[in-house]
C-alpha cells in the first residue's frame, strides 16, 4: 500500500444482546422518559407564570415535557406502566403534542398549557413512575 488506497471497512457486526429480562428493559427505558418529563415539567415551571411566556426557554421546555409524554404512548413497550391512565389523557397529550410540534405556540392557549403543566400533568407522571416501580417488585 502507497498510503492513497483507501482502508476496507469493518464488516458490520451486531451488538451482543443483554441479559436482562425484557420487562427490566422496558421499564429502564420508561424510567428514563418519566425522569425526563419530570425534568422538563421543573424547568417549565420554576420560573412561575410569568417567566413562561411564548418563545422563552420554559416554554420551550413545557413543550417537550408534552412531546415526550404523548411519545409513551406510541410504542407497546410501556403498555403495561401506562394501562390505568385514561383514554382522555392520551387524546389530550396527543392534542397538545400536535399543536406544540405542528402548529406552533400561537396555536397554543397559554393558560391552558399551563395548567396541563402544573396541574393537570404532574400526578400523571407520578403514577406512572409508581407503576413502573411497582412492576420491579412483582
Amino acid at each position: 500500500m502507497t498510503g492513497s488506497e483507501p482502508v476496507p471497512a469493518k464488516p458490520f457486526t451486531r451488538a451482543p444482546r443483554t441479559d436482562r429480562p425484557r420487562k427490566d428493559v422496558s421499564q429502564e427505558n420508561f424510567l428514563d422518559s418519566v425522569d425526563a418529563i419530570d425534568a422538563f415539567l421543573t424547568h417549565a415551571t420554576s420560573g412561575g407564570r410569568d417567566a413562561f411566556q411564548r418563545n422563552s426557554p420554559a416554554h420551550a421546555s413545557g413543550s417537550m415535557a408534552i412531546i415526550r409524554a404523548a411519545a409513551l404512548f406510541e410504542t407497546d413497550e410501556f403498555a403495561d406502566f401506562l394501562a390505568t391512565t385514561p383514554i382522555e389523557v392520551f387524546t389530550a397529550l396527543r392534542t397538545m403534542r400536535n399543536i406544540a410540534s405542528h402548529s406552533g405556540y400561537r396555536a397554543m392557549n397559554d393558560e391552558f398549557f399551563w395548567v396541563t403543566l402544573t396541574t393537570e400533568l404532574p400526578p400523571h407522571v407520578n403514577r406512572w413512575r409508581l407503576a413502573a416501580q411497582a412492576s420491579a417488585s412483582s
